[in-house]
């Protein structure tokens, strides 16, 4: 049997695997600016994107030679060992990009390969050689050390000229397009239209074997030429077209993506197609070897021609991964919400890193704006003034930004990139794209009080992914390279079925992440345009934690009578769940006070905080009784009497009942007055005195312990508690419920301004009053 030949048609399927991996994270390079500003629909924008990525493709050298001898010198290696690196490093790029993908975070894919192709090669030369000073002869170091300093330059650079020129141009533009348009929008459009096409002509086309030599050295020849014709063509062109109504903006970016599209496809193919083909002549030397693999692969030095048939079939692939995939849209997303001019749902927490960041930027903005006179001051912020605040972001149905933000982000990208292949500066169009947007929407003025931090959390953690990316890489690839040394083809057949189970499970993390967000955008969506539906979740929310506070009672006590150590990691994970929702209700809460009640309707929402408040002690009270009950457990001083079970179990029945009662009060009217009924009120003050008492005659007949009663007296406290607290938290429900009831119809109407106000405490009390008689 040919085992290299199955390694080949292996290779095949994982180069098809890393294309749709690897297309669903670069998407975002070229897709970001026209999806963020809404330049026209999702279908438009891929249309464009796809026949930059097929013309990309046919463009390309179609010269992969930094998969065969770009980062080694293959003939260092005989062709068997070759065979098993090419295999280690596809395995380990559909890994590491699939786990970035299901994270949402947009990595170099050229950063990747090179860095898997070099912990794979480094390890196989340790392993030949046994020393470092000969292995790292093998190594081609130079060009990683290239692409290190070009990693740490383009992040830099990129991120201030974003912020430094979107400064100047929305200073020029400001957000009243459509005036300023009229007086500069022929020239700015003519200008990045000539930089795209700039771009196109140096990087896009530099290797074509679509065009003939002719027709390259004709445009070399002539390129000066082609550029200020195009400059002045265009510019005029577009004037016209902007005095004819005519919004040029958006032929800019979607001009501007197919061209990063093309670019990304004639570049970057070889990230995903390299490796196979390297394998698939490699398997060719064997043959031409008479099957001896042990040759050195010093045939893999020339330079070989990709077939463009393989070049289109690659390219029509990344095209159904664009249109697919649902994480190319979890990548987009990151970066269109990083960069989101209006509301939407924020994915990364703060941090203190970011918070440090933070405060050095406001204490070099304050003294600067304090030097600068008063006049200029105020013009500036007349410049930056917003004319309206734009809809609440969700992916492919609002936008995050303006038109001339997307322009800029094209027009800064290409030239950086242009500036990168003219000094043969390996710059990552990833990092670059990715850097100039949040440069500019920093300069937009789109990091605010309220998101700032997180904003910045969410750019630290995708910047740290990169470099990050060349440590996994290097050692995902020369782990498993080593795997494959060692142990051959058997190693080959256990790593490629953990993969298939690793991309699945990745899958899963994806579904279930993607349907948080899902949830929290839906909440912001209703809070923003259906406050009464808003309104009803809040107390569904707030009722809701009721029934999961009840099973966490439940799982606790079972756990101290039954002594079991899992029922309280169970609560423990149930009390976690609790006391998030507790803050997700109240905060989601507030948030629609601020947003639709009126300044005199403030003083009617305590009650409804109030009633939150209570689930927050009955959360406390849970968390003292599994403090006390898991410690007790763990110095194993379990076994409850009969008697103590008994009268355990009757007062956890009591706030069963109550907590069912409470639970379902919105839907069934009288629910919550048989929960606060007099009757219920007495059976809880019965059962305490009656536990107490009982308790104490245990303890001197000597059928209990002192100490163990200590423990059993808290619990019996805290449960106490909890039907306190449920019978306050009913008090609070007799007004919540019909406050709310009255405050939905009034949202429906379009009515926001203040309605039904809560009773005060002496209407409640002369309703008690009314009652009574």
């Amino acid at each position: 049997m040919d085992i290299f030949l199955i390694i080949v048609g292996v290779m095949a399927v994982l180069g098809v695997m890393d294309l749709l991996v690897g297309v669903s994270n670069d998407a975002v390079n070229f897709t970001n600016s026209a999806v963020g500003s809404r330049a026209a629909s999702r279908k438009i924008i891929l249309i464009v994107s796809a026949l930059g990525i097929l013309l990309g493709a046919l463009s390309s050298s179609g010269m992969m030679e930094v998969a065969r001898k770009g980062i080694f010198h293959p003939e260092f290696f005989s062709l068997a060992e070759l065979m098993f690196l090419f295999l280690a490093v596809m395995v380990s790029d559909i890994i590491l990009l699939d786990l970035y993908n299901t994270l949402g975070l947009p990595t170099s894919t050229t950063v990747s390969l090179v860095f898997e192709l070099l912990g794979a090669s480094l390890v196989l030369a340790l392993l030949k050689t046994d020393t470092l000073n000969d292995a790292f002869k093998i190594i081609n170091s130079e060009s990683a050390l290239k692409i290190i300093f070009g990693i740490a330059l383009s992040v830099i650079l990129a991120f201030f000229a974003g912020l430094i020129l979107m400064f100047f141009f929305r200073l020029i533009f400001s957000f009243r397009l459509e005036k300023t348009m009229r007086w500069f929008g022929g020239l700015f459009s003519g200008l990045a239209v000539t930089v795209v096409i700039f771009f196109i002509l140096l990087t896009a086309m530099k290797g074509s074997t679509f065009l003939s030599k002719e027709v390259l050295a004709w445009i070399q020849d002539n390129f000066k030429t082609i550029l200020a014709l195009s400059f002045i063509g265009f510019s005029i062109l577009f004037q016209i077209l902007i005095f004819s109504k005519v919004n040029v903006l958006k032929i800019v970016v979607l001009f501007g993506t197919a061209a990063l599209a093309m670019a990304f496809a004639s570049n970057d193919l070889v990230n995903f197609i390299g490796v196979p083909i390297a394998s698939l002549q490699t398997h060719e030397l064997i043959k031409a070897a008479n099957w001896d693999a042990n040759t050195m692969a010093s045939g893999l030095g020339k330079e070989v021609l990709t077939d463009n048939r393989l070049l289109i079939g690659a390219a029509l692939i990344m095209i159904f991964a664009l249109f697919k995939s649902k994480k190319a849209e979890t990548v987009t997303r990151t970066e269109v919400s990083l960069g989101s001019q209006g509301e939407t749902v924020e994915a990364y927490q703060s941090s203190l890193v970011a918070r440090v960041f933070v405060q050095i930027a406001v204490g070099i903005y304050y003294p600067i704006k304090r030097f600068l006179p008063s006049i200029i001051r105020n013009w500036i912020s007349s410049r930056f003034k917003q004319s309206g605040t734009l809809e609440l972001v969700r992916l492919h149905e609002s936008d995050a930004f303006d038109l001339l933000r997307a322009s800029v982000n094209i027009l800064i990208a290409s030239a950086l990139i242009l500036v990168g292949t003219i000094e043969k500066l390996p710059l990552s169009t990833t990092f670059v794209t990715f850097m100039v947007a949040m440069g500019t929407s920093l300069a937009d003025g789109a990091w605010q009080k309220e998101n700032a931090v997180n904003r910045v959390s969410g750019v630290l953690t995708v910047v740290g992914g990169w470099f990050m990316t060349a440590v996994f890489a290097s050692f995902t690839g020369g782990f498993i390279a080593a795997l494959f040394y060692y142990f051959g083809f058997a190693a080959v057949v256990v790593v490629l079925i953990f993969t298939f189970f690793l991309v699945i499970a990745f899958n899963r993390i994806h579904k279930k992440r993607k349907a948080e967000y899902d949830e929290n955008l839906e909440k912001l969506l209703l809070l923003t345009k259906h406050p009464e539906k808003a309104l009803s979740k809040s107390l569904s929310s707030l009722l809701g934690n009721l029934l999961l506070a009840k099973k966490a009672m439940n799982t606790l006590s079972s756990g101290y009578i039954g002594g079991k150590k899992k029922d309280f990691k169970q609560a423990s994970k149930i009390l976690k769940n609790l006391k998030k929702n507790y803050e997700s209700s109240i905060s989601g809460f507030l948030s629609l006070v601020d947003r639709h009640f009126d300044e005199s309707d403030f003083q009617s929402i305590h009650p409804f905080t109030n009633a939150l408040g209570y689930i927050d002690r009955i959360a406390e009270n849970l968390t003292n009784i599994h403090r006390n009950t898991s410690e007790k457990i763990d110095r194993f001083q379990t076994g409850l009497t009969k008697d103590e079970r008994e009268d355990l179990k009757e007062l956890r029945k009591l706030a069963e009942d109550l907590f069912e009662l409470l639970a379902q009060s919105d839907k069934v009217p009288g629910l919550v007055d048989k929960a606060r009924s007099g009757k219920k009120v007495k059976e809880l003050s019965d059962i305490k005195v009656r536990i107490y008492k009982n308790q104490m005659k245990r303890i001197r007949k000597g059928d209990s312990k002192l100490k163990s009663s200590v423990a059993y007296f808290l619990v019996i406290e805290e449960l106490v508690d909890i039907n306190e607290n449920l019978f306050a938290l009913a008090e609070e429900l007799v007004w919540v419920l019909p406050w709310i009831e009255a405050k939905k119809k009034q949202f429906a109407k379009g009515n926001f301004g203040p309605s039904l106000e809560f009773p005060t405490t002496k209407t409640k009390t002369k309703d008690k009053k009314k009652k009574k008689k």
